[in-house]
């Protein structure tokens, strides 16, 4: 983007917070602010109103938020343009992931993917795979890596990579001496739950639902990140269902125990999603290749064999 402000300007209307747009942006909130008022100041108008702890933009803020996107699409394409005459790939890419992949998964395949494109500035905002894909929906984003299901018809969608769930226990639970357990043991013992619109609990209630024909998990503790089950498990508060992709290091380490459902597989299927190629400047579409041609490797990884 040829003038800063402007950039922030987009980044703020398109998230709706001047919180998000400065962790996306890597700025603090009060450069974000900084940069809105003198852009207030310059056009002599107030972009955005505040009503209980959210913006909207005023009807000056519509007007630019119009221009503001045309100039940016114009700045994209003359440097997609120049890139690709100069056989170079050189720039900054924006893209959003599900949280379990972008704390577990994407960062080393990222770090790999800069060791050949130097040039390439990634940035990545993590959430929940339904923020993500209204961050790629607003342009906020250029790739998005989600779970199923995709729900826009418009977007193009390609697997990457296929989670599966496992049950983990403390090393001394009676269960880690096992080396399967039927299903209807689980009801059977404290659970530690994740929170409500976990993606991960989504999984597993779906599958308990079609196999376990009504029957509930005794839940003990729920708790609003993965990080924090597995700290719960490890304290012998109960046993858990998490990615066998987030419990890898506990497992590998002894903190936890892996323990296998007789007959029974947990998955789920991650996305690379966009909306058209000609919307990909030179390094997201190269980016989207590189994950493209890797998933074929991504499938053969150890800890994604149930």
């Amino acid at each position: 983007m040829t003038d800063f402000s402007l950039k922030v300007f987009l980044a703020v209307a398109k998230m709706n917070s001047f919180t998000r747009a400065a962790e996306f942006l890597n700025l603090s909130q009060p450069a974000v602010t900084h940069q809105i008022k003198n852009l207030e100041a310059m056009l002599r108008t107030k972009l955005f109103n505040r009503c209980q702890n959210r913006i909207y933009l005023t009807k000056s803020g519509d007007i630019l938020l119009k221009y503001a996107q045309d100039i940016h699409l114009l700045y994209q394409n003359a440097m997609k343009e120049i890139q690709e005459a100069n056989h170079r790939v050189a720039g900054d890419v924006h893209i959003g992931a599900a949280s379990l992949l972008g704390k577990y998964f994407l960062p080393r395949v990222i770090g790999e993917f800069k060791k050949t494109h130097s040039e390439v500035n990634i940035s990545m905002l993590v959430g929940n795979s339904k923020e993500i894909l209204e961050y790629l929906q607003n342009d906020v984003i250029e790739l998005a890596i989600v779970s199923e299901p995709i729900p826009s018809k418009s977007l193009i969608a390609f697997p990457l990579y296929s989670d599966h769930l496992t049950v983990i226990v403390d090393p001394d639970h009676h269960w880690s001496r096992k080396k399967e357990i039927p299903l209807k043991e689980l009801f059977n013992e404290g659970f530690i739950s994740r929170e409500v619109g976990s993606g991960t609990r989504e999984v597993y209630l779906k599958f308990l639902e079609a196999n376990a024909k009504g029957k509930k998990l005794k839940t003990v503790m729920v708790l609003g990140s993965t990080e924090a089950v597995k700290m719960a498990v490890i304290g012998k508060m109960g046993f858990s269902i998490v990615s066998r992709l987030a419990a890898r290091s506990e497992v590998e380490l002894g903190l936890l125990k892996e323990v296998r459902i007789k007959n029974v597989t947990m998955s789920r299927d991650f996305f690379i999603v966009f909306k058209s190629e000609e919307n990909l400047s030179v390094p997201a579409l190269r980016l989207k290749e590189y994950l493209k041609a890797k998933k074929r490797e991504f499938d053969r990884l150890n800890f994604n064999k149930p």
